[in-house]
C-alpha cells in the first residue's frame, strides 16, 4: 500500500453501522470536516447527538444497495460480516472503502496518527497489531514535547526564506540541514538570529 494523506474536508463519507466503531470512525472524520452520512436503524449516544446537532446526516434504516453511489469514502462497520462484504461489493474501483473486520475487503485502512502542530506521524503494522502500532504512538508522543511547535514554525519561516535569498544549492542545503541541530529546537534567541543573519 502506498501511505498518503488525503483531504477529506467536505468530501462525502458515508459510514454503514451505528457501534462502537463507527463512533470512533465519526469522531475521527469529523475533526476532518468531512460530511459524513451514517447509515444504520440505531446509533450509539454520541452517535445520537451528532446527528440531533446536524454534525452528521443519518439515514435511519439498514444498509441498501446504492447508499455508497456518491461516496468518495466508505466505511463498514456493521458487526455482520455479510453486510460488510455486500457493502464492499457495491463499491466502484474508484471509491475508497475500508471494511472494518476485513483488511482484505479493503483498499484502505487507518493508521495509529498523532498530530502536534505542523508535525503529523503516522504508524502503521499493515493491520498485524493495532496495539503496538498504539504503543509506538505513546512511545513517540513521550519525547514529543511543546519546543517541537516552536520549532516547526521557525522551520518553515527558515525554509522559506533561505529559498529566496540563498541562490547557490549547495549552500541551501548546508543550511538546510544546520537548522537541524538541538540548539534551534531549544533557544528562541539562536532562531531569530538565524532568521536575521538570512535578511
Amino acid at each position: 500500500m502506498y501511505p498518503i494523506m488525503v483531504n477529506l474536508e467536505y468530501k462525502r463519507v458515508v459510514i454503514i453501522g451505528g457501534g462502537k466503531v463507527a463512533t470512533h470512525k465519526t469522531e475521527k472524520l469529523l475533526q476532518q470536516k468531512a460530511n459524513i452520512v451514517v447509515i444504520s436503524p440505531t446509533l450509539t449516544d454520541a452517535l445520537y447527538t451528532y446527528a440531533v446537532n446536524g454534525e452528521i446526516e443519518w439515514v435511519n434504516r439498514s444498509y441498501q444497495e446504492g447508499d455508497t453511489k456518491d461516496a468518495f469514502l466508505v466505511i463498514a462497520a456493521t458487526n455482520d460480516p455479510y453486510v460488510n462484504k455486500e457493502v464492499k461489493n457495491s463499491c466502484l474501483n474508484n471509491q475508497l472503502i475500508n471494511v472494518v473486520d476485513s483488511s482484505e475487503d479493503s483498499n484502505f485502512y487507518n493508521m495509529a496518527f498523532l498530530e502536534r502542530g505542523m508535525l503529523k506521524i503516522a504508524i502503521s503494522t499493515e493491520g498485524a497489531s493495532p496495539l503496538l502500532a498504539k504503543q509506538m504512538k505513546r512511545d513517540i508522543m513521550s519525547f514529543l514535547d511543546d519546543s517541537y511547535d516552536d520549532y516547526l514554525i521557525f522551520l518553515q519561516k527558515a525554509r522559506k526564506k533561505i529559498k529566496t535569498t540563498v541562490l547557490d544549492e549547495k549552500r541551501r542545503l548546508f543550511l538546510l540541514g544546520e537548522l537541524l541541530q538541538d540548539r534551534f529546537r531549544k533557544n528562541e534567541v539562536e532562531r531569530e538570529l538565524f532568521l536575521k543573519n538570512l535578511s
